[in-house]
């Protein structure tokens, strides 16, 4: 139950944090005019994919995954 729990708790704290990290990216970078294209899926666009990329790289890249006892 406690592995359960943990994978839980991981999987929300990551999510978190790419959504964190994408919005910081969409409200500075996300301004400049050269990053919007035509080109949309479901009203994503190519920009959104490619914050989203580097979002979760960060936060993989910069935080350690605690296993419990």
């Amino acid at each position: 139950m406690s592995l359960l729990l943990n994978a839980i708790s991981v999987a929300s704290a990551f999510l978190f944090g790419v959504g964190v990290v994408y919005l910081l990216l969409d409200f500075t970078l996300g301004r400049l005019r050269f990053l919007h294209s035509d080109f949309e899926w479901h009203g994503l666009q190519v920009k959104d994919f490619a914050f989203l990329a580097i979002a979760a790289s960060a936060v993989l890249k910069f935080t350690n995954i605690i296993r419990p006892f």
